[in-house]
């Protein structure tokens, strides 16, 4: 006799008893299950980069100004900005991992707890876990180079599916987001996040400009001094040499002019570099508005306790009824039959 669906839904029928209470047991199952899942929060931040429209602009518009201060500019342009889709890798690299386990953040019941603890605490709720205690790693013997821990490696893993940015290719716009087992504390990550990001792109691309800068201050120093001490010798020497002239006093007296002019013009020149190197530093420093803050989320995001009860009880039915025919029809004794012939 075939599996007519009229047959099938006869035979459930008939073992209705069995799949209900099959059915209740995993509805129990998915309302313990949702209960004891630990509760998730998401908060989300977006910004809008700056849109490099060329850079040297803020040069070119300074450079008539400059030119009665005796500055020169040179080449303003041809300075490619950090690529803004490369902004939400940034999210992803392990020294921003390790660096947000170390922070402090707050709770909704106004304590302050480490994101590695928070989130220690959180797979506490898990009912398996068979985590080995980690071994001290001995340091690494090269700088450049990151060792880290299995239980680390564990949450850096864990951060990387909770924290994460994207960006729209159309807008521009840049959304942080951030998914943590605290209301209060998925806010301060998501801020904490957005701020790192800021403030890596701002040093990426001012870093040049800013050893330029660092550069320049050091050299100017060492050439103001120089001429500082040229100025002295030349008016020291006028005082003794007053009234004297001697071919040999003529002699040295040209050539502390002649250090005191050299001095005098590496010092200018330094001191244009060095006003140059400052308005670069200003021109180079992106600028990013903050369109929407990070918030402190009202509801979790999951789990979703209606659906995962709805899901186990579908679950339960299937799989009732899928036992009652596995019964009604014998299918272990035909399989038996099948293999005997």
């Amino acid at each position: 006799m075939g599996l007519s669906p009229s047959r099938i839904g006869k035979l459930i029928w008939k073992n209705r008893v069995r799949v209900l209470l099959i059915t209740a047991l995993f509805t129990g199952i998915g309302i313990v299950v949702s209960l004891l899942t630990q509760p998730e929060y998401v908060s989300e931040a977006r910004i809008m980069p700056e849109i490099s429209q060329g850079s040297g602009d803020v040069l070119q518009k300074l450079a008539s100004v400059a030119g009665f201060a005796g500055l020169e500019f040179g080449e303003t342009g041809g300075i490619e900005a950090v690529r803004p889709d490369l902004y939400p890798n940034v999210l992803q690299s392990t020294p921003f991992i390790l660096s947000l386990l170390d922070q402090s953040v707050p709770t909704r019941d106004g304590k302050q707890i480490t994101v590695s603890a928070l989130l220690s605490a959180a797979d506490s709720w898990r009912w398996f876990s068979f985590k080995k205690p980690s071994d001290p790693l001995p340091p690494s013997t090269n700088p450049n180079t990151l060792r880290l821990t299995q239980e680390q490696q564990d949450l850096a893993e864990d951060i990387q599916q909770r924290v994460s940015a994207k960006m729209d290719t159309r807008s521009g716009i840049i959304t942080v987001s951030a998914q943590m087992p605290d209301p209060t504390a998925v806010a301060a990550v998501t801020q904490i996040a957005l701020d790192y990001l800021t403030r890596y792109v701002t040093n990426y691309r001012t870093e040049k400009v800013r050893r330029d800068l660092l550069f320049y201050t050091n050299r100017l120093k060492e050439a103001k001094r120089r001429f500082e001490v040229a100025q002295y010798t030349m008016f020291h020497y006028n005082d003794q040499h007053k009234y004297m002239v001697v071919q040999a006093a003529t002699m040295e007296k040209q050539r502390i002019e002649a250090e005191l002019t050299i001095s005098q013009v590496v010092y200018t020149e330094l001191a244009k570099q060095f006003e140059q190197a400052r308005i670069k530093v200003q021109e180079q420093t992106p600028v990013f508005k903050v369109l929407e803050p990070a918030k402190i989320p009202l509801k979790r995001s999951s789990p979703r306790r209606t659906m995962l009860v709805v899901l186990y009880t579908l679950v339960g039915f299937v799989v009732g009824s899928v036992l009652c025919l596995v019964i009604g029809f014998d299918v272990p004794a035909r399989l038996r039959r099948s293999l005997s012939e």
